[in-house]
This record gives structure tokens, C-alpha cells and sequence, in this order.
């Protein structure tokens, strides 16, 4: 490279197909002498966008490969992944710009696994939507100059950045404008959803925001492809190990469609709170433990100020138990909508005021020598576990016994198997479950095993008019949150029928 001229650098741009020999004798004329220093003439080449970086560093290594696929001259490469890189390119004829995704050597030399990385792109060729990235094209051809055959997918080229890279920017999102970027990302997975496809891959770098603020998610249909990529006997794609995990964790059948649902819940938590809800960490074995998927810090309690709507998207899609997460994409996509109307008109609770004023309640230093709960048992239907703490808290404070149940279902089969009823009041709380609280709710009120048993129905602010939907009684009530454990307890009372005076 030392000894290369000017003029054998453009002999081979002009052999390379770079660029023709008549504009280089015009860069000639212009530059006025074929003795010019090389440095000086590839800076002209650059200044006149004849040339990239990229082609230059190429060109003087004298390396003969890598400037085209098919009818695409590569400008720049883009990134790099596990199993394949990706290029700015522009077709030599019509000037149109997009980006080829080349299946990276170790992998195109294994004619399985390049033939499945070409059957995916087949597949995500079929996808188009305006929050999924295209593939327009799926190609294999062969070298002149090389051994073996190039695979890549020429797909959309978004100007932009992906969402991985704002975070690290921005640190956080307003919840606006991560309400806004997750209805892209899960009208994008809906779309797919309902043509069979999950994606199999979902995180931050999985996400591209365009220059106009538009999300679109990429890879879609090659997720099978990255999980069949191995190096050193082991998964090279961390999302491939954090998918398993997940349906480990929670005995659900592998590939379970909703596993998509549960790492769209991991994509909105980390922008409304800036960091990631799962620990990150290389090693496989800790990322297939059942406590990364368990023990992350609740979504209300890491931004307090959240409002509350969009706390409870995060905190549905995000059950480790795939049967209360949504079950479709399009469920999910309903509440990001009613959370952003609701942002929108700007009357929303914050996502900790429920937990927060139950904590914050004033407790008697000393319990009444009066026990007003004695031998009585409260059965409370809460997923929420901060909330389940709250409630057992404070009101094993005045005596009660307190069984904490997550699943409604789990509790109807108690009231149906035990001899003697499991508890004397049910408390059906819609903080986690949502509308699952109030079905079961009203579902205990016509099963022949509860319909005399007391129930209490909580309901969030926002939520209001369900309480038209509830199935009331004299022994059936709603209460409206935020409230007050004492309120709570004089409710129980009485739908009780206890005699016992009521608080202050």
C-alpha cells in the first residue's frame, strides 16, 4: 500500500467496477496531474462522492470482493450481527437505496443452514406493514473472485437509529412517546401475528426508529434461522437463550406465541424506566434461571410517577404466567391506545398512588384488645405482589386471617373442594387482573358453591364504569381505589353482618 500510486489506485476503482474510465479521466482533468500524492487524490474521489471510506480502505488493501451484491454496489457497512452483516447499498442502475443483509461466511460454507437462512427470508418477504421493516429481495449468487456463494436479503434501509442506541442516548422516554413507538412495535407484531408469524427475537436492537419517528421491527422470519446458530457447542443469540428461559420458567410449550407478548412488556418497561427489567449477564446458565424472570423490580415501583394505564400494560404483558399475560399482540395493542387517550386527556392517577397510599396509611401503634377479625378469614384475589404484601399487612394487624390467592380459578376450585368454606369474605382486586377480577367476580356470585359468600370488588379510578357490570347485593359491594385500609375493613363488616362498631 506504501508504494501505490495514484494512478494504480484508480486503475483499480476502474477494474473493480467502482467507477467507469470516462468520469475518472474527467477527476483527472479536474484535478490537473496524474503525479498528484495518493492521499490528495482519494480525498478528491471522497469529495465527489465517487467513492466511500469504505471502498477506499477496500481498494487499498487490494482486496477484490465485498463492493457488490447482485446489482448493488455497497456504500458502507452498517453493523454487524451473529450471523450475518449489513450494508448500505444502491442499485447500479436506478440509484435506489437499501440495505443488504449478508449471511456471514462461516455460516454460507454449511449449505443447511444457508438454505434455512434463505427458506426465513422467504418468509418475512411475504410481511408488509408499515411498522415491519421489508425484505424486497432474497438472493444467493457466486463470486468470481472467491470460493462459495454470498447469501443476503436486501431489505429497506431506514435513516435512523435503532431503539437500543436512543436509550442509551436518552436514558428514558416520556410515556407518551413510548406509548406511541410500542403501538408501532406491537401493531407490527398484531400484523405478523395474524399471518402465522411470531418473531422470536424481540429487544431494543430489534427495534428501528426512522428520521420521522415511525418504529419498525426487523427480522422478522429469520428468528428460526438464529436459533439454529451455534459457536463453540452453544446458542450465539442471547435472546434465543432468554426465549427459552422464559417458557422454562413457566412450563409453557416452546415457541409459545405469547413469549413475544412477555419481551414487548420487557421493550416498554426499559423506556419508561431506562433500564432493563431482566438482569443483563453473558452467562447462559443465569440466563435461563427461573429468577431473572421473577425477580425484577415492578414497573410502579421503579417510576412511581408512571401513569397508572400504562404501568398496567407493562405489568399484563410481563405475567410470568402466559395464561394472565394478553393473549394476542391485538389485545395488548387495545390497552396501549386506551392508555394513550387517556395520557392524552391528562386526568390519569399515577402508577403508585395505590400502593403507595396503602403504605403510607397510618397504623395504631397498638392493635385493639377488641379483635375484630378474630376467627374470621379474608380470601384476597391479587396478582399484584406488592399489593398482596400491602393488604395480608395490614389486615393481619386487626386479627383476620388472610389467604392470597393470584388465580381466581385457583380460588373457585378452593371453594368447591374444601367441606368447609375456605374464607368468609372474598376480596376480588382488579390492580393486576383487571378484568379478569370483575368475571370472576361475578362468577362467584351465580356458582352454587360462593353465591352466599360476601365479595368485595376493587376497582381503579379509571375504571368506574364497570361497576355497572359488577353483579351487586346486599353481601356484594364495589370499592373504589385509592382507598384506605380502614375503609377496606368497614366494608368487610359490613357485608359481614358484624356487630362490632365501626371505626371513626
Amino acid at each position: 500500500m506504501a508504494d501505490l500510486t495514484a494512478e494504480e489506485f484508480a486503475q483499480r476503482a476502474i477494474d473493480y467496477d467502482l467507477i467507469d474510465a470516462q468520469t475518472m479521466d474527467q477527476v483527472w482533468s479536474e484535478v490537473g496531474s496524474r503525479e498528484i500524492a495518493l492521499g490528495e487524490f482519494q480525498n478528491a474521489l471522497l469529495r465527489r462522492e465517487l467513492l466511500t471510506n469504505y471502498q477506499v480502505e477496500r481498494l487499498l488493501k487490494g482486496l477484490r470482493t465485498g463492493y457488490f451484491y447482485g446489482d448493488y454496489k455497497v456504500l458502507y457497512l452498517i453493523g454487524t450481527g451473529t450471523f450475518a452483516r449489513v450494508f448500505r447499498t444502491v442499485h447500479r442502475e436506478t440509484g435506489k437505496v437499501v440495505a443488504a443483509k449478508v449471511l456471514r461466511r462461516r455460516f454460507s460454507d454449511d449449505a443447511k443452514r444457508a438454505d434455512q437462512f434463505m427458506s426465513e427470508g422467504e418468509l418475512g418477504k411475504g410481511l408488509r406493514h408499515p411498522n415491519i421493516c421489508p425484505i424486497f429481495e432474497v438472493h444467493s449468487e457466486s463470486s468470481m473472485h472467491q470460493k462459495g456463494t454470498n447469501y443476503f436479503l436486501i431489505i429497506e434501509f431506514i435513516e435512523g437509529q435503532n431503539l437500543r442506541e436512543m436509550l442509551k442516548v436518552r436514558g428514558r422516554f416520556d410515556p407518551a412517546d413510548a406509548a406511541k413507538l410500542m403501538i408501532d412495535i406491537v401493531a407490527g407484531m398484531t400484523y405478523a401475528s395474524e399471518q402465522g408469524l411470531t418473531h422470536r427475537d424481540l429487544k431494543t436492537s430489534n427495534v428501528l426508529i426512522s428520521s420521522n419517528g415511525r418504529a419498525k421491527l426487523v427480522d422478522f422470519g429469520l428468528a428460526a434461522f438464529a436459533d439454529q446458530v451455534q459457536e463453540d457447542g452453544a446458542a450465539t443469540n442471547p435472546r434465543t437463550v432468554d426465549y427459552a428461559g422464559l417458557e422454562l420458567a413457566t412450563n409453557a410449550p416452546r415457541d409459545d406465541h405469547r413469549s413475544d407478548i412477555f419481551f414487548a412488556g420487557c421493550i416498554l418497561y426499559e423506556m419508561l424506566t431506562g433500564k432493563p427489567a431482566l438482569f443483563e449477564t453473558r452467562d447462559r446458565t443465569k440466563r435461563l434461571s427461573a429468577e431473572r424472570y421473577t425477580k425484577f423490580e415492578p414497573v410502579a415501583k421503579a417510576a412511581p410517577e408512571l401513569p397508572r394505564s400504562i404501568a398496567m400494560v407493562v405489568n399484563k404483558a410481563m405475567e410470568l404466567d402466559p395464561d394472565r399475560r394478553y393473549n394476542t399482540p391485538g389485545e395488548m395493542l387495545l390497552d396501549l391506545k386506551a392508555s394513550q387517550k387517556k395520557m392524552e386527556e391528562g386526568e390519569e392517577a399515577a402508577a403508585g398512588d395505590i400502593i403507595m397510599k396503602l403504605e403510607a396509611e397510618k397504623i395504631p401503634e397498638q392493635v385493639p384488645k377488641e379483635q375484630e377479625g378474630l376467627n374470621r378469614t379474608i380470601m384476597v384475589i391479587e396478582a399484584n405482589e406488592k399489593m398482596q404484601n400491602v393488604l395480608r399487612e395490614r389486615l393481619k394487624r386487626y386479627g383476620y386471617r388472610v389467604l392470597i390467592i393470584g388465580d381466581p380459578d385457583r380460588a373457585m376450585i378452593r371453594f368447591e373442594e374444601d367441606m368447609q368454606k375456605p374464607a368468609d369474605i372474598v376480596v376480588f382486586s382488579t390492580v393486576a387482573l383487571g378484568m379478569k377480577a370483575l368475571d370472576a367476580f361475578n362468577r362467584f356470585a351465580t356458582d352454587p358453591h360462593t353465591k352466599d359468600v360476601p365479595a368485595i370488588l376493587l376497582l381503579r379510578a379509571e375504571q368506574e364504569e364497570l361497576k355497572e357490570q359488577a353483579s351487586l347485593s346486599k353481601i356484594r359491594d364495589v370499592m373504589m381505589m385509592p382507598m384506605k385500609v380502614r375503609q377496606l375493613r368497614n366494608m368487610v363488616r359490613d357485608l359481614l353482618n358484624d356487630p362490632k362498631a365501626k371505626d371513626a
